[in-house]
């Protein structure tokens, strides 16, 4: 076993000698510039590459709602802001997480963040009927915020936003 093994280290050692060797070689060969038909056949490939890729980011999965709570109270948050939720037609590429934390005594605060974006924030008590309230509140503000996103974005990446580099 160890015969072996000595025999494939030997090998692997001359085979990378050869290599070295033959890279040695290859830098001295002039490189030669391909015909024309096989350089528009390539560009071809390139550009088809570049679409699929740009249609690949637009089947992403849009509007998953994260639950992070952790309290009865911050689930049944959850549950109606669930079932209040309907995005706008246009929204695309966009997360919502619900988060929830601690507070004093039975009040908890919620967050609700829209890829990473504060959105709504607010504190719950365990009553159902305020429950369902800032849940309403919430869905509006947070649909409301989700029709204006591509606008505000759009805005920030304009051309009066890009600097030169120059301070």
């Amino acid at each position: 076993m160890r015969y072996l093994l000595v025999i494939l280290i030997f090998w692997v050692r001359i085979g990378s000698c050869g290599a070295q060797q033959d890279s040695t070689k290859q830098d001295s060969v002039p490189l030669k510039q391909a015909p024309p038909k096989l350089q528009e056949l390539f560009s071809d490939i390139v550009s088809e590459e570049k679409e699929k890729v740009s249609s690949d980011a637009d089947i992403e999965i849009d509007g998953l709602l994260f639950d992070e709570t952790k309290t009865k109270s911050g689930r049944d948050f959850y549950d109606y802001f669930y079932s209040a939720w309907q995005a706008p037609a246009n929204a695309r590429n966009y997360s919502i997480y619900i988060t929830e934390k601690p507070f004093r005594l039975t009040t908890t605060m919620i967050e609700i963040r829209l890829n990473e974006t504060l959105v709504f924030q607010s504190f719950l008590q365990p009553r159902n009927d305020l429950l369902e309230m800032t849940a309403q509140q919430a869905v509006a503000r947070t649909r409301l915020f989700l029709q204006h996103y591509e606008e505000l974005k759009k805005q920030m990446e304009g051309a009066d936003q890009s600097g030169t580099g120059i301070f």
